[in-house]
C-alpha cells in the first residue's frame, strides 16, 4: 500500500497534473457555491473535453471537482440561506443565523476547517480499506459480480431520494436504454429500430449529458432574471482557533466517521448523512436548544460528514464498481470512457490510477482548504451574479461534448431527447441517479449474468451456491420485501 500511495503521489509530481486538480478544485468550489448547479452537472460538462487526455490526468480534474464541490455548496448557504447542494441544506440551519449575527466570516471558517478535517479523516479511512477490500473483491467470479451490480442498483433504488418505486423505475428505464444495441453474446439487433447509428447502443457520454447536463438547466429555468442577495455585502473567512478546535472535536468526528460509512452506502450520499450527523451532535449536546440558532458544532458536523463523503463514496467505487452517489456515477463513466474497466479486477489491473485516484483526493482536499482561505472573497463575488448567466455556456459545453463523441449529430440528438426525459422525470419526483446507474451497470450486470448461466448450464441456483450469493441474493430480496410491506402501511394509514 505504502508503495502505492508513493507511486501515485509521483503522477502528482508533474506540474500539469497538479493544475489539472487545482483547476478542478477552484472550478467545484465555484460550481457549488451557485445554486442551481451540481456537481454531476460539472463533471458531466467536463467529461468530453478530457477525450484527449490519459485516464490519470483526466480523472484526477474530475476528483479536483467532486471534492471542491462538497465546501462550495456551503458558501451560499450562509450566505443565502440557498444551499448550493442538497448536502449542504443542513450548513444553512446555523450557518446563516451565524451570518445575521454578523459571524459570517467565523461560519464560514468553521465550514472550511470541518469540510478539510472531514475530508482528511475519509482519507485515511479510505487508503487503508480499499486495498483489504478490494484483495477480498478480486477472487469474485461472474455471479458474484452480476449480484454485485443487482445489489447496487436495489440500494440506490431504496435509499434515493423520493420511494423505492420510482428508484426501480428510473433503474428500469436505465436498463431499456443500456439494452439498446446488439447482443453482447450472440450480435442480435434489440430496439434499432433499423436506425443504423442504433447498432452500437447509446452514446453513453450523450446520455449523461442528457439526464446530468440538459435536464438540470431546463429544471432551473425558473432562476433566470434572480440575482441574489447576500446577509453581509464584505465577507471574508475567519479560521477557528486550533484550541476551538479540540474543544469541538466530537462534532469533527461524528460528521467525518459518518460522512464515511454512510457515504460508502452506494445511493446514500452525503444528503442523508449530513442530517444524520447532525442530529446526532445535537441530541449529544449539553444545549441542544442553541442549534439552529447559531451554533458553531452545527456548522462543523455536517461539513466535515459532507466532505467525508468523498473518501466513503470512493470505497465502493473503486472495489466493487458501485457509486455512492451522482458524482461517482459519472465518474465511474469516465473510468469506461477512457477504457478502464470499473468492478473487483479494477486495482489489479489499474493498481496504480486507483492509486493515483486516492493521492489526488488528498491533494484536492489541501487545495480546497487553501482555495478557500485565499480565494473567498472572489467566489462571493460570483454569488452576488445572476446564475442562469451561466446556462448558455453549460448548454454550448454539453451540445460541443456530444457532437465531439463521433463528430456526428446523432449523439447531439440523443443527448437532446433524454434530457427531455429526464426534465420530466425529474419534475415528477424520479432520482436520475438510478437512471444512470441503470445505464452504467445494466451492461455489467447482464454480460457477467449471462456468462455465469454458460458456465453453470443454466442453472439458476449457481446464484445461491456459495455463503456470500445467499447473503447478497437474500438482503435484495429484503429490501424488496421491506418497500412492499411499507407501501402496504402507508396505504393503510391514508384509508
Amino acid at each position: 500500500m505504502i508503495e502505492g500511495l508513493i507511486g501515485g503521489f509521483g503522477h502528482l509530481a508533474d506540474p500539469t497534473n497538479i493544475l489539472l486538480i487545482l483547476a478542478g478544485t477552484a472550478l467545484g468550489i465555484l460550481v457549488g457555491a451557485l445554486p442551481g448547479l451540481s456537481s454531476p452537472m460539472a463533471i458531466t460538462v467536463l467529461l468530453p473535453l478530457t477525450y484527449p487526455f490519459e485516464p490519470i490526468p483526466a480523472l484526477i480534474l474530475l476528483m479536483g471537482v467532486y471534492v471542491g464541490t462538497k465546501l462550495g455548496g456551503s458558501f451560499s448557504a450562509i450566505l443565502l440561506r440557498t444551499p448550493g447542494t442538497p448536502a449542504a441544506a443542513c450548513t444553512a440551519l446555523d450557518g446563516f443565523p451565524m451570518a445575521e449575527k454578523g459571524e459570517a466570516a467565523r461560519a464560514l471558517g468553521l465550514a472550511t476547517m470541518g469540510s478539510t478535517c472531514g475530508g482528511l479523516i475519509s482519507w485515511v479511512i479510505a487508503v487503508t480499506s480499499i486495498p483489504f477490500l478490494a484483495a477480498v473483491a478480486v477472487e469474485a467470479k461472474n455471479a458474484d459480480i452480476a449480484l454485485i451490480g443487482l445489489l447496487g442498483l436495489v440500494m440506490v433504488s431504496a435509499f434515493a431520494r423520493g420511494s423505492m418505486l420510482k428508484g426501480m423505475i428510473g433503474v428500469m428505464i436505465g436498463l431499456l436504454i443500456a439494452s439498446i444495441g446488439l447482443d453482447p453474446i450472440d450480435a442480435t439487433e434489440r430496439f434499432t429500430f433499423d436506425i443504423p447509428q442504433m447498432m452500437e447502443g447509446i452514446p453513453f457520454t450523450a446520455a449523461l449529458i442528457g439526464f446530468f447536463g440538459i435536464a438540470v438547466v431546463l429544471s432551473d429555468l425558473k432562476l433566470v432574471g434572480k440575482a441574489s442577495e447576500m446577509i453581509e455585502k464584505n465577507v471574508g473567512l475567519q479560521l477557528p482557533r486550533f484550541k476551538e478546535l479540540l474543544q469541538r472535536w466530537q462534532a469533527i468526528s461524528i460528521g467525518g466517521i459518518y460522512g464515511v460509512i454512510i457515504g460508502a452506502v452506494p445511493g446514500v450520499g452525503a444528503e442523508s448523512a449530513t442530517w444524520l450527523a447532525y442530529a446526532t451532535v445535537k441530541n449529544r449536546s449539553k444545549t441542544p436548544e442553541k442549534f439552529g440558532t447559531g451554533e458553531p458544532d452545527g456548522v462543523l458536523a455536517p461539513e466535515a460528514c459532507n466532505n467525508a463523503t468523498t473518501g466513503g463514496t470512493m470505497i465502493p467505487m473503486l472495489t466493487l464498481g458501485l457509486p455512492g452517489d451522482g458524482s461517482t456515477a459519472v465518474m465511474l463513466g469516465a473510468l469506461v470512457l477512457h477504457g478502464v474497466e470499473p468492478g473487483v479486477l479494477l486495482m489489479q489491473q489499474s493498481g496504480d490510477l486507483v492509486y493515483t485516484l486516492l493521492a489526488s483526493l488528498l491533494v484536492a482536499t489541501i487545495f480546497m482548504f487553501l482555495l478557500a482561505l485565499g480565494a473567498i472573497k472572489y467566489f462571493v463575488l460570483v454569488l452576488r451574479q445572476d446564475r442562469s448567466y451561466l446556462f448558455p455556456f453549460v448548454l454550448v459545453l454539453a451540445m460541443v461534448g456530444a457532437y465531439a463523441i463521433s463528430n456526428t449529430l446523432f449523439p447531439v440528438y440523443i443527448a437532446i431527447a433524454l434530457g427531455v426525459v429526464g426534465y420530466v422525470l425529474e419534475s415528477r419526483g424520479f432520482p436520475l441517479v438510478t437512471v444512470v446507474l441503470g445505464v452504467i451497470l445494466g451492461p455489467i450486470i447482464e454480460y457477467n449474468a449471462r456468462i455465469a448461466m454458460v458456465i453453470s448450464g443454466n442453472d439458476w441456483s449457481a446464484f445461491v451456491s456459495t455463503w456470500p450469493r445467499g447473503i447478497m441474493m437474500g438482503l435484495t430480496v429484503l429490501l424488496v420485501l421491506r418497500e412492499i410491506q411499507k407501501a402496504f402501511l402507508d396505504h393503510r394509514q391514508k384509508r
